[in-house]
């Protein structure tokens, strides 16, 4: 498979995705899924990652790019309801793992 189809063989979110591997879901919607981090760096810490496999956010389209985010601000929301921290810090990544993904770390 290649970037663009939404699918990339070898691709651990694109496995994911289709429901080749678990993973605790925490919200999603038409373009992206939030995920709880399988190694997180906090009790909370969660993965946003669009559902097309696509390596750099600045690759996503218009609304790929507008879900990502609006997603990423719905978990923040409730993170800080559900664990009261400090604050939530978000960082975009996608070099280890070239899925483009947000990091949500309650801090």
């Amino acid at each position: 498979m290649t970037e663009g189809t939404g699918k990339e063989k070898g691709c651990i979110f694109c496995q994911i995705l289709a429901g080749d591997l678990p993973c605790y879901r925490i919200y999603e919607d038409e373009l992206s899924l939030a995920i709880l981090d399988v190694n997180p760096f906090s009790k909370g810490h969660c993965l946003v990652v669009p559902k097309r496999h696509v390596p750099w956010w600045h690759e996503l389209s218009p609304d790929e790019n507008a879900s990502l985010f609006r997603v990423a601000k719905a978990v923040a929301e409730k993170m800080m309801i559900a664990l009261d921290p400090d604050f939530v810090c978000m960082y975009a990544r996608g070099r280890r793992i070239p899925h483009t993904h947000i990091f949500l770390v309650p801090t």
